[in-house]
């Protein structure tokens, strides 16, 4: 098969088989992107002492004034609502791992899953646009920081699936449901 001159070999699904079971995840509320909102700041000491140390008489060359602007340097700290948002929702994802834990312990059930597939429905409460990739990165980052799942690449997660709808007037806040599947 070719879709505009590129040949595809024939696609072989990843499989579970025999033996799979899923657990299930529930988050509430709005699900930050840690990428939408990193903040920028200048770092400005450097320049300013440098400029204090040639100063003569309150006054400093434009040649300093030019090299301590050339001093100043951006730097990038991490969106401050994504750090709450994983404080606040680490615990809830941690209870609901000891459930699944104490549930299927004796069947064989350990964290983190080596292999798994998992699906995200998003559940949106309103009318307003949203980023899901980014809200399912993020479910991802967090399945992973809290050893729900070993990591997040193609070898650890696949397949994966996602989507989304909105429930304007059906539901007070958004939702989350996180369905994985994995072999005991």
């Amino acid at each position: 098969m070719t879709h505009f001159g590129i040949a595809l070999p024939p696609w072989k699904p990843e499989k579970l088989g025999a033996g799979s079971t899923t657990i299930v995840f529930m988050l509430t509320g709005n699900i930050i992107s840690k990428k939408n909102n990193e903040s920028a700041f200048a770092v400005r000491k450097p320049s300013i002492d440098f400029l204090y140390s040639k100063q003569q008489n309150g006054m400093v060359t434009i040649a300093d004034a030019v090299k301590a602007v050339m001093m100043v340097k951006a730097k990038i700290i991490g969106n401050i609502k994504y750090k709450k948002f994983l404080e606040s929702k680490k615990p809830v994802v941690q209870h609901q791992m000891d459930v699944w834990r104490e549930r299927l312990g004796n069947k064989g059930l350990t964290f983190p899953l080596p292999k798994s597939a998992v699906s995200i429905r998003l559940y949106i409460k309103d009318r307003y646009r949203r980023d899901t990739v980014n809200a399912q990165q993020t479910i991802y980052d967090l399945l992973k920081d809290c050893h729900v799942i070993s990591d997040d690449d193609d070898t650890h997660v696949n397949p994966n699936f996602s989507e989304s709808g909105r429930f304007f007037d059906e539901i007070i806040y958004n939702i989350a449901k996180i369905s994985i599947s994995f072999k005991l």
